[in-house]
């Protein structure tokens, strides 16, 4: 997605600078707003991707945190240390990942602007 979202940025500020027809622009405006809508829904697929991951990472740590005061570090409970580890590891990824969507679909508003 981060690969296609920096070849369609690439792309739209070329076609931006170049001179062209009302008619060329008006139709560089309609995909560029189709390709908007797509990474908008993109984003907020990934924003709630983001938020059940997090959401599942605080539950892992409390467990995890409970568990390890009560019983003590047991290495019989290393699944669960790992799964919480696991949990926090990707919802860093997503949190990277949904940054990355933010500002780029950012960037591209400043487009729609220069050609609407």
């Amino acid at each position: 997605m981060e690969r296609q979202v920096r070849e369609y940025e690439k792309f739209i500020a070329a076609e931006v600078e170049r001179k062209m027809s009302e008619a060329e622009r008006a139709k560089l405006f309609e995909l560029h707003k189709e390709m908007v809508a797509n990474f908008q829904h993109e984003r907020i697929i990934h924003l709630l991707v983001t938020l059940f991951f997090a959401l599942f990472s605080i539950v892992a740590l409390f467990v995890t945190a409970y568990v390890v005061s009560v019983y003590g570090f047991q290495t019989e409970m290393i699944s669960l240390y790992i799964l919480m580890l696991i949990l926090v590891v990707l919802s860093a990824c997503y949190v990277r990942h949904y940054y990355f969507l933010e500002n780029h679909i950012q960037k591209l508003y400043q487009y729609t602007k220069k050609l609407s």
